[in-house]
């Protein structure tokens, strides 16, 4: 091995960052606004998943070694109890019994958000220097739970870690990370955006409008615009540790994640001594750990989590032949497979306003006779076509089947206005043009019904209201701890499916 300490004072530096960098930033998740933040240590370390799933990666290395596959991380997301987004639909996916790469973007909408992203530092810190592999591990990593730009995120990162390990340089490590992305990948662009507005000497918050302008997006988790954020932190700090983090958090939306990020690359490159020279305060080094793991070890604190990593980076250069990504790294094709979701939606006619309120009562009775059957494989059900193009009301109906008495959560999330009954009660009415289209069942703007049902089936009837532009809906159930869960009888053979 290199220089044991000089290992072990960068791997202390990067683990040292994410953890305060997390905790400055994780107070102001999900704001948008240009944030007015102090330079200082946070008063507390906070849980972060963005260290916990590394935690789980670095359990699964001390258990299977350095030759893992994807089926291996897939394995261990059983001890990932976190239901958010990407993280819960890539569970259902994996107990619906599909494989990596597919569960990384089959019903998933997050699949270009920053749950991968976030978890860069162990595949380049047990791969330090050596970015063509760390790349790859980054790859298996993200593919379990997303695709696109949300796998790209998470190769560029790491790349872009293992290289700061032998090269202090800000500018020339991003010019060096973009090399390993091709040209049309958006965390590409964004870097480069970035770097070529710093260069001409625009500051942080030109920068930052031009990032949204260019790549931004509502949800405020997408991946693109949040590593635009962690390349601005790095180049406007000019190598202060919480100059480099503030200035990612100032940014907004994803803070806790791109102020861990910023933390840990900027972490890597000054390493341990330095970050404690400048910094002049005590840090607490505790590994804290969150509530959405389970059975996997983790270190008391970073002084054992680095030391854990060190006997990886051993028992790594003993390896031969690692597998490795090219340069420039593109994904490959998706396999072709069968969506394993068969969700029978009886869907009425498109009525105008009036229609819809004259036709309410008997379509809630059973009296209407109109409906038709159609056969969808996914959760995101193309009801903009149902309407083609007009505005107005129809009516969707639906069975659930419950194995037993439990609280379960149904998410109807619309653009637009919805109703829902459950076996001919109304649970809800929601109308609120809503643009901006989250379909998860923990956030705070969906629609959301929580309810004791009992063990049996039910029927469900949605009166979906479309009188704006554009209609996105899609159709969620999670059980109490917000897991997904399909419900949904299985269709019969003889049915026919038809998709629209």
């Amino acid at each position: 091995m290199k220089n044991k300490n000089f290992y072990y004072e960068k791997i202390f530096g990067c683990f040292l960052g994410k953890s305060i960098g997390g905790s400055i930033g994780g107070p102001f998740e999900g704001k948008k606004e240009f944030l007015d933040i102090p330079y200082k240590i946070p008063e507390e370390i906070l849980p972060n998943d963005d260290l916990d799933l590394q935690l789980v990666w670095l359990d699964l290395l001390k258990k299977k070694g350095i030759k893992i596959n994807s089926d291996d991380l897939a394995k261990f997301w059983e001890n990932i109890e976190y239901p958010f987004d990407e993280y819960g639909v890539a569970k259902a996916n994996l107990k619906l019994g599909l494989k990596p790469p597919i569960t990384g973007i089959y019903n998933n909408w997050f699949n270009e958000c920053m749950g991968a992203p976030i978890r860069s530092e162990i595949w380049s810190c047990v791969f330090p220097e050596k970015p063509e592999i760390a790349g790859y591990y980054a790859f298996l990593d993200a593919s379990v739970d997303h695709w696109y730009e949300g796998v790209y995120g998470e190769v560029f990162l790491t790349v872009l870690e293992s290289i700061a390990f032998n090269e202090d340089n800000i500018e020339r490590l991003i010019e060096k990370s973009c090399g390993f992305l091709p040209e049309e990948s958006k965390v590409r662009k964004v870097s480069e955006m970035v770097l070529k507005l710093y260069k001409e000497g625009k500051n942080l918050i030109e920068t930052r409008e031009e990032i949204i302008k260019n790549f931004g997006h509502y949800n405020f988790t997408h991946c693109v615009q949040n590593i635009g954020f962690i390349i601005a932190g790095l180049l406007y700090g000019e190598g202060n540790f919480l100059k480099t983090i503030v200035d990612s958090v100032k940014c907004g939306y994803d803070t806790d994640c791109t102020g861990a990020t910023s933390g840990a690359i900027i972490g890597i490159i000054l390493g341990k001594k330095e970050i404690e020279k400048q910094v002049k305060s005590e840090i607490d080094k505790r590994i804290v750990a969150g509530w959405g793991i389970k059975n996997v070890y983790v270190p008391k604190d970073i002084d054992e989590l680095t030391e854990e990593i060190l006997k990886l980076i051993e028992i790594a250069e003993k390896e031969e032949n690692l597998p490795k990504i090219e340069k420039p790294f593109k994904l490959p094709s998706i396999p072709e497979f069968t969506p394993p979701l068969k969700i029978n939606f009886e869907i009425s006619e498109v009525f105008d306003f009036e229609e819809g309120r004259r036709i309410e009562e008997e379509i809630v009775s059973g009296k209407y006779n109109g409906f038709e059957s159609f056969i969808f494989n996914s959760m995101f059900i193309p009801v903009e076509k149902i309407f083609n193009g007009k505005n107005g009301v129809c009516f969707l109906r639906t069975e659930i089947e419950i194995k037993e008495n439990k609280k379960i959560r149904i998410c109807p999330v619309i653009t637009d206005g919805i109703k829902l009954w459950i076996d001919k009660k109304l649970f809800l009415s929601h109308h609120i043009h809503n643009p901006e289209f989250i379909p998860a069942s923990h956030r705070p703007t969906s629609p959301i019904v929580e309810l004791e049902i009992n063990k049996g089936k039910h029927e469900i009837l949605l009166e979906v209201i479309k009188c704006n532009e554009k209609l996105e809906f899609a159709f969620i159930i999670s059980d109490d701890k917000k897991h997904l869960i399909f419900p949904f009888p299985e269709q019969g053979s003889r049915r026919k499916e038809v998709r629209i």
